[in-house]
């Protein structure tokens, strides 16, 4: 009965969230669908359990372990609906007309430009070393260790700094009164197909699509505050069609379509599973929660190991430190230290990670209000990326995302050695240095605009 109880309510706030915060949700849009679905496999195993789960060699669920982590969910979702509430919202809608937006069409031209360049160079590379792993069937994980050029790990470990950047450049005029950049969907399209060719499946289009759309956050965030301009009268249809609601809802058709094809070429035909529904289940339903559920069953055990124990293998003696620690450490309590370290040198890792990370560590009492002081740091990054790009602060914006996406891997996949990495406080030093810059410029501006007011008074005073 809890599991439903704390499910619905999870389900509710999310619901809640699209209606009423349409900008918090479609710029949070990479955290909370991957959160809400991990909601609901829970609930299965939950409700359905024990069932044998296949990467661990062990059986799950068949417990109430859904309450523990919807509040973990909620410490995210809370602070998300808070600071995209109304006020703040009319507040950005002075701040915008106050002053007109800058031009950034040279930027976007010159940004083009140079992404045009390194597609070509990304697919040059592609055709020139080998096979195609789409056509040869080959996997993506063969093809990344043996064939993948020097580019490729660029999209892969970086691609937020095309994604986000594509989409910001995509919707941009149209927050002054012009029309969407359309240049930057034929972009879009050119990665994800890149994607498709090289073997991937669900993740690299998912994340990649998800961080295009958080800078469209700001055309729902101005809409909401009644400040986004009438849009263009277009001449073109197509670019009508793409804007439409039927043109999203045949992309999302689409898009879900190719995705699940290549979700079954991959079963069917690259790893060849002898049994594809069963391997899907496991990929769905499964294996996004096993490892919160062994987590969670284990709890009462956690109260008496040492804290030591999980710092050591998340900070000091990690099996690979220049990954994902968190998912390291659960593999290896589950699995074994000498299976995980295999299976990670394959450049395999299981799914979850939050809030496994946070109850391994930090115990049932501190956990939560670790939990939530991330999901306000995070909420208040999407925030300022949101506003930057509404006030077309692009320098803000990038190092916002910059700091930003470590915090998505956090909820992703539980990372958290990204906090002692030297480079992760360089980037809010920065970041911080343009905040307060670009407050006091504000502020400036605000004084010599009530002195030109009172100059003005005092002029027509004066006649």
């Amino acid at each position: 009965m809890l599991t439903l109880v704390f499910a619905a309510l999870v389900v509710a706030t999310v619901i809640w969230l699209i209606s009423r915060r349409p900008a918090a949700a479609l710029a949070a849009f990479l955290i909370v669908f991957a959160l809400t679905t991990r909601t609901l496999s829970l609930i299965y195993v939950d409700l359905a359990g024990p069932m044998y789960a296949v990467e661990l060699g062990d059986y799950v669920g068949g417990g109430q372990s859904m309450p523990l982590f919807a509040c973990s969910v909620l410490t995210l979702l809370i602070p998300l609906a808070y600071l995209f509430r109304p006020a703040y919202l009319q507040q950005l809608r002075n701040r915008i007309t106050a002053s007109p937006l800058p031009s950034k069409r040279r930027i976007a031209n010159i940004a083009f430009m140079a992404l045009c360049l390194f597609l070509i160079a990304l697919y040059l590379d592609m055709f020139l070393r080998g096979p195609i792993p789409l056509i040869s069937g080959m996997d993506r994980l063969e093809y990344n260790k043996l064939f993948a050029g020097p580019l490729h790990p660029l999209v892969f470990e970086h691609g937020f700094l095309f994604a986000a950047p594509i989409g910001c450049l995509f919707v941009y005029p149209r927050l002054s009164g012009k029309d969407f950049d359309f240049r930057f969907v034929g972009l879009l399209v050119a990665f994800l197909l890149y994607f498709a060719l090289t073997g991937n499946r669900f993740s690299a289009f998912f994340a990649f699509s998800s961080f295009f759309v958080l800078p469209l956050a700001a055309v729902l965030a101005l809409r909401s505050a009644r400040a986004l301009p009438p849009p263009p009268r277009r001449t073109s249809r197509w670019k009508s069609i793409l804007v439409s609601r039927s043109g999203l809802h045949l992309a999302l058709i689409s898009g879900s379509a190719l995705i699940l094809m290549l979700l079954l070429n991959s079963f069917v035909t690259v790893r060849g599973y002898d049994d594809p529904t069963q391997q899907f289940q496991q990929r769905t339903l499964i294996q996004p929660v096993e490892l919160w559920w062994t987590t969670w069953n284990g709890l009462a055990d956690r109260l008496s190991d040492s804290f030591d124990d999980t710092w050591d293998y998340l900070f000091v003696n990690a099996i690979d430190p220049k990954r994902n620690t968190s998912i390291q450490m659960l593999m290896a309590r589950n699995l074994g230290y000498d299976r995980a370290s295999d299976l990670i040198d394959l450049g395999q890792q299981y799914a979850g990670g939050y809030p496994e990370v946070l109850f391994e560590l930090l115990g049932p009492w501190f956990a939560l209000p670790v939990a939530l002081a991330f999901g306000i740091i995070t909420a208040m990054l999407i925030r300022l990326i949101v506003e930057s790009v509404c006030l077309g602060k692009f320098a803000t914006a990038f190092f916002a995302l910059y700091v930003y996406d470590p915090f998505s891997i956090l909820y992703i996949g539980g990372m958290l050695n990204f906090l002692i990495a030297w480079t992760f406080w360089a980037k809010c030093g920065v970041l911080l240095l343009l905040y307060i810059l670009g407050r006091y410029r504000a502020r400036r501006e605000k004084t010599r605009e009530r002195r030109r007011a009172i100059s003005g008074n005092a002029a027509t005073t004066l006649v």
